[in-house]
């Protein structure tokens, strides 16, 4: 009896810290759930252990009144409000698009690992 219960052990455990979820080159990916970033066994790949990065993503939302069709910094990201994006530095081009109002673009400058919700009126 002694022998399952450590047989049991032995086969569980390492299902315990599993999860799904790509990494990328790295060895890191984001958590859908909570909106966080990490990583495991520091990178590299192999799996189990936590290693959170020095750094969380910088994302931005942005918010149109009136909605238009929004790009940030070149990529279309889809109609106002949009999901809070990741984006690269902290420096970003905005691009909106109104049928009526024409096109309107703007800079921001973001706070690093934060997210902003930036709001454009017209």
């Amino acid at each position: 009896m002694l022998g399952v219960g450590i047989l049991a052990g032995m086969v569980c455990s390492p299902l315990a810290w599993a999860h799904p979820g790509r990494t990328n080159s790295s060895g890191c990916h984001n958590e859908r759930a909570t909106g966080g970033y990490h990583c495991h066994n520091g990178g590299g790949g192999g799996g189990g252990g936590w290693s959170e990065l020095a750094e969380t993503p910088t994302r931005l939302k942005v918010i149109a009144i009136p909605r238009a069709r929004v790009w940030i910094n070149g990529a279309f990201v889809g109609m106002s409000p949009t999901p809070a994006v990741r984006v690269d530095g902290t420096k970003v081009r905005i691009l909106l698009e109104h049928a009526a109002l024409g096109r309107h673009e703007t800079t921001a400058t973001l706070d690093p690992g934060g997210t902003t919700a930036l709001t454009v009126r017209w």
